[in-house]
């Protein structure tokens, strides 16, 4: 009976060193082995004699190029690669597909899906000293005032020129959708309140209805032909103010309208890829402890690293019949780690240096 109890002990240990072993193999993990993708890009060539489907791709692959690298960039950064060469842009592409083509009064359209490859793009963008920021979607919430300074009045939503046509201007590279509120009474009087000291006024009344975590508070100073936009940002609890004076400008011309717009909303983008800036040189070690025997916390926990956009590769360090202890490889803040890891519904104990899943 000994002998037997003990080749079961016998048995349990090597299974257990061999589990350890299997652990540790499948549990090292490279984060950036996604893709950024690319969609609803649309291409379209005349459909005559000299028509070639391999230059329209090709056209749609930089088309696709240009959409990830102001989805991913800074626009202080874009200039460095505005003439990548095309066989440069198919090295960091990993798929495309054609989800849709037709041919219409002798043109060729088609709209087309690019994935490309995350690490070889993010070597290529390093290799011309940038640093990419992750694209990430937002919901902000926009106050829009628009102030004559000639007649010192306002206009405020349905009446603001600017808040009309704020959603039409769209492009793909967006990562902020915008959410505007409703017309009220209380809000317009609560502006005009303060409309003479409206740079200062904090807005908190209207802010406290809505119940949004980012917002933009836009102010639009007009003066004759000269526009003046300040903006008071909050993006992920980091307040900034900016401006932006345009001159020569007419807000009836529906063309200088637009292309103001899409300078501030390219502004407001650029403020929001700051924040989401990712340096793989700068990566904050992260140790996490998880015990061994709860099969469901490691799956969890596994699958929030392999899915959190910082995260760039993680491992097991240690393993025995107590503990899992992780190392992660966090791309940014430790404070913006526990809040991400928090939409997983993980909640982490930080009393001590190796952070433990609660």
């Amino acid at each position: 009976m000994f002998f037997f109890k003990k080749n079961i002990s016998s048995c349990l240990y090597i299974f257990f060193i061999l589990l350890t072993f299997n652990f540790i193999e499948f549990s090292t993990k490279e984060a950036l082995a996604k893709t950024f993708v690319v969609s609803k890009i649309e291409v379209q060539e005349k459909y005559n004699l000299n028509f070639n489907k391999l230059k329209v791709i090709d056209r749609g692959f930089t088309k696709a190029f240009d959409d990830i690298s102001q989805m991913i960039l800074e626009r202080k950064d874009l200039d460095k690669i505005r003439n990548t060469p095309i066989n440069d842009i198919k090295k960091l592409i990993e798929n495309f597909s054609i989800l849709d083509e037709k041919f219409i009064n002798q043109k060729y359209k088609s709209i087309m899906e690019v994935e490309f490859n995350r690490k070889k793009l993010i070597k290529f963008l390093d290799t011309k000293n940038i640093t990419i920021s992750l694209p990430k979607k937002i919901n902000v919430f926009l106050i829009p005032v628009l102030v004559d300074l000639e007649t010192n009045n306002f206009n405020y939503l349905s009446e603001n020129i600017f808040a009309k046509s704020w959603q039409n201007i769209e492009k793909n590279y967006f990562q902020i959708s915008y959410v505007m509120p409703n017309e009220d009474v209380e809000d317009y009087l609560s502006i005009k309140n303060n409309l003479q000291d409206i740079e200062n006024y904090n807005f908190k009344k209207i802010l406290k209805k809505y119940y949004f975590e980012n917002f933009i508070i836009m102010i639009i100073f007009k003066q004759k032909n000269n526009i003046k936009f300040y903006s008071k940002i909050n993006f992920d609890n980091k307040f900034k103010i900016i401006s932006k004076n345009f001159i020569n400008k007419n807000i009836e011309d529906q063309a200088d309208l637009n292309s103001m717009i899409l300078n501030i909303k390219n502004k407001y983008e650029d403020n929001w890829k700051s924040i989401n800036k990712m340096s793989l040189s700068t990566s904050v070690p992260i140790r996490l402890l998880v015990e061994s025997n709860n099969t469901e916390k490691t799956l969890n926990l596994e699958n929030a690293l392999g899915n959190l956009d910082f995260v760039n590769r993680y491992n097991i360090e240690k393993f025995d019949s107590n503990m899992i202890i992780y190392k992660v490889y966090y791309s940014s803040s430790p404070k913006r780690f526990l809040k991400d890891i928090l939409s997983y519904g993980i909640s982490i104990d930080t009393s001590s240096t190796n952070w433990k899943i609660k």
